[in-house]
C-alpha cells in the first residue's frame, strides 16, 4: 500500500473530518521512528492490504482499521508546542503525592500475596484504575508531549465511534515478524526514581516471563537467541527488559503464535489459567483494551503489535478519563511497594496529559 507524506495541517484537518464523521482513526509512532503514521478506516476492507489491530484483553473486542491510503508527516525537525496560560501541565511524574487510595485495590494485593505463597499461582498481575472529570482536553499537545518524553514508546492516539478515544505510551512490544524472523521481549520487574535496586523480587519477576517465552518458542523448529537484560526506562521508572528473537526454519502462521503468547506473564500471570481465573474472580471490573495490543498487520503475516500499556481511556461526551495501571505480584512481594508502584505507573502517563482551564 502507497504511503503518502503530508503537511500536519493536513492531518489535523483528516483528523477532525474522521471524527466528524465517526469514522474509526489511529495515529501512531513507532518507538525510535520520526514519523507519525495515520490510518483512517475506509468503508472497503481490503484485508489484502495492511491494517491496524486493535485487540481487547479478553479477546472478545476486535477493531481493525483498513485504510484506503496510508498518510504520515516527518517530525525530525518538528518542535513541541510551549504551553500558553490556559493550559494546564500536570507534574504528578515528579512528585509524591497519592492519586487515590483504594482498600480493595489493597486487599487484593494481600489476596494475590496469600494465594501464591499458598500455592496456587506463581506469579499474577493485579490491575486498577482511576478516572476523573475534566472541561477540555487538548489531543494535540498530549500526543505531542508523549512522543518527545517518551521516544522509545509506541505512542498512539486511536478513536472508534463505539469504543470512544485511547491514548497510551506503550514500552512493550508484543510480536515482530517478518518472514522467518520473529522478536519479541520480556519486560517485567519495575523500580522508580533514583532507586535503581534491583531485588529478588523485581529479578524473579522478570525471569518468569522471559522463561515463559523462550519455553513457548523452543516447541517449534529453528533458532532461538535470548539478548543481555537491560535496563529501560519511561520517565521516572525503569524495567528490566530482555530481548528474544527467533528464526523459523519453516515460515509459521503467526497469528497461532500470537493467541498461544497473549497474554503473557507480564500483563497476567502464570501459570496462565490460573492467573487468568484469579483476575476474573478478583478484580472486579473489565480491563477491555488495557493490556491488549495494538500495532500493524499486513498481507503477508508480517505483524508488530505491542502491549496497550500506560494508557487512558477519553470519554467526551461524559467528560471523563480512566487510567490504568497493574503489578506482577510474587511470593516475595509487599503489599505497599505493589501499590506504589501502580501510583506511580499512573503518574507516568497522567504527568503528560494536558488540559485546558
Amino acid at each position: 500500500m502507497k504511503q503518502k507524506q503530508i503537511t500536519f495541517l493536513s492531518l489535523y484537518r483528516k483528523i477532525i473530518k474522521n471524527y466528524s464523521d465517526r469514522k474509526s482513526f489511529v495515529l501512531f509512532k513507532k518507538p525510535y521512528e520520526n514519523r507519525i503514521f495515520f490510518y483512517s478506516q475506509n468503508k472497503k476492507n481490503n484485508k489484502k492490504e495492511k491494517f491496524f489491530l486493535i485487540r481487547s484483553f479478553d479477546h472478545k473486542n476486535t477493531i481493525e482499521i483498513h485504510p484506503k491510503k496510508i498518510y504520515f508527516i516527518n517530525i525530525k525537525n518538528l518542535q513541541i508546542e510551549t504551553s500558553d496560560s490556559h493550559e494546564k501541565n500536570n507534574d504528578y511524574e515528579n512528585n509524591s503525592y497519592v492519586l487515590t487510595y483504594s482498600h480493595k485495590y489493597k486487599n487484593l494485593i494481600k489476596k494475590a500475596i496469600s494465594s501464591i505463597k499458598n500455592g496456587f499461582l506463581k506469579k499474577v498481575v493485579v490491575s486498577r484504575f482511576i478516572k476523573f472529570s475534566f472541561c477540555r482536553f487538548s489531543f494535540k499537545r498530549t500526543f505531542q508531549k508523549l512522543i518527545f518524553y517518551y521516544p522509545n514508546a509506541f505512542i498512539s492516539l486511536w478513536y472508534d465511534s463505539y469504543y470512544g478515544f485511547w491514548i497510551g505510551a506503550s514500552p512493550e512490544l508484543l510480536i515482530k515478524s517478518y518472514d522467518k524472523e520473529f522478536k519479541t521481549i520480556s519486560l517485567a520487574g519495575t523500580v522508580f526514581g533514583n532507586n535503581k535496586k534491583w531485588t529478588k523480587k523485581e529479578l524473579e519477576e522478570h525471569k518468569i516471563v522471559t522463561e515463559y517465552l523462550v519455553t513457548l518458542l523452543r516447541i517449534y523448529s529453528g533458532n532461538i537467541y535470548v539478548g543481555k537484560t537491560r535496563i529501560i526506562n519511561m520517565g521516572h521508572l525503569f524495567h528490566l527488559q530482555t530481548p528474544i528473537n527467533f528464526s523459523f526454519f519453516n515460515k509459521p502462521n503467526y497469528f497461532e503464535i500470537l493467541k498461544k503468547i497473549h497474554p503473557t506473564p507480564s500483563i497476567c500471570g502464570f501459570p496462565k489459567k490460573k492467573s487468568l481465573d484469579f483476575i476474573k474472580e478478583n478484580e472486579e471490573y473489565q480491563r477491555g483494551f488495557y493490556t491488549g495490543y495494538i500495532g500493524t498487520v499486513d498481507n503477508n503475516n508480517n505483524i508488530e503489535l505491542y502491549l496497550n500499556l500506560r494508557c487512558a481511556k477519553i470519554n467526551l461526551d461524559k467528560k471523563e478519563i480512566s487510567l490504568y495501571a497493574g503489578s506482577g505480584i510474587t511470593k516475595q512481594s509487599i503489599a505497599d511497594k505493589e501499590y506504589l508502584e501502580t501510583e506511580n505507573k499512573i503518574k507516568n502517563i497522567l504527568s503528560q496529559l494536558i488540559f485546558f482551564l
